[in-house]
């Protein structure tokens, strides 16, 4: 009979591996001296007897004399339930300890004030609502203009409210400059709409450029979203080196835009 099965679910309930295969060998041998039961095991008999005075202590092997000889009995395995009873008080006892001094530990984590923050959104109702959430940091002092680029069709289809205006609303009412470039199958079709919307668009052909999403830069925060998948996702990230990043390489694509918008 295979015994390494019960040797495993027997350590699973907090002994060692060698208490496990000792114990194991009693259950299967009856009463044993040491000897037998360290050949049953294979765990050496200076080490089996070790081992057997702790089983001992735990209540789960006793211990008899015959003649002149020590002979070792595993006890009913239902001992074994004390293990569990024992864990179960030392996880208790930890997650006290734990709630004592999470306050403390708390205390100690500090982040450089220039640190990233970043939040990942899933599904299509809560990247609409960080959208929203999102253009209210345009109403925050200091924030004059907003830098996208998006794939149109995309955009348009996610957010149909944009498509009266061909602009978001919400930033439209937070009166916030918009620069954005665009792909789009139609051609340049937002430029005629610019000077109404508090705007200046550039188009690039979505053959050279295939973007399936969105990106907007809004003071020190960055907004990404990825539209062409079936599931979308957002991504924002607070950072004003990143965000400063980002307008950087926003500008380099701008003027790379002019060629197409001449």
């Amino acid at each position: 009979m295979n015994d390494q099965p019960l040797i495993s679910h027997v350590e699973e309930l907090g002994l060692s591996n060698k208490e496990a295969r000792i114990y194991v060998a009693c259950l299967s041998i009856g009463a044993s001296p040491v000897q037998l039961i360290a050949d049953q095991s294979g765990i050496k008999r200076v080490t089996t007897y070790v081992i057997l005075e702790s089983l001992v202590g735990l209540g789960l092997v006793s211990q008899t004399v015959k003649g002149k000889k020590t002979y070792f009995i595993a006890e009913d395995p239902i001992n074994l339930e004390r293990l569990i009873a024992r864990r179960e008080k030392e996880l208790k006892e930890q997650r006290s300890n734990f709630e004592q001094i999470l306050p403390d530990l708390k205390s100690l984590k500090t982040l450089p004030k220039d640190s990233p923050t970043i939040k990942y959104y899933d599904g299509e109702d809560s990247i609409k609502t960080i959208l929203n959430t999102f253009i209210e940091k345009a109403r925050q002092p200091g924030v004059d203009t907003v830098y996208g680029f998006s794939n149109l069709e995309l955009l348009l289809k996610f957010f149909p409210e944009f498509k009266s205006t061909m602009s978001n609303p919400w930033r439209s009412e937070a009166g916030v400059h918009s620069m954005f470039l665009y792909t789009s199958e139609k051609g340049p079709v937002m430029k005629a709409s610019d000077s109404s919307q508090n705007r200046d668009s550039r188009w690039l052909p979505p053959d050279k450029f295939p973007a399936v999403g969105d990106l907007t830069i809004l003071g020190d925060a960055i907004l990404m979203l990825s539209l062409g998948a079936g599931h979308p996702v957002g991504v924002t990230v607070e950072s004003r080196e990143l965000a400063q990043c980002f307008r950087v390489v926003f500008s380099v694509a701008w003027e790379g835009a002019a060629a197409y918008n001449s």
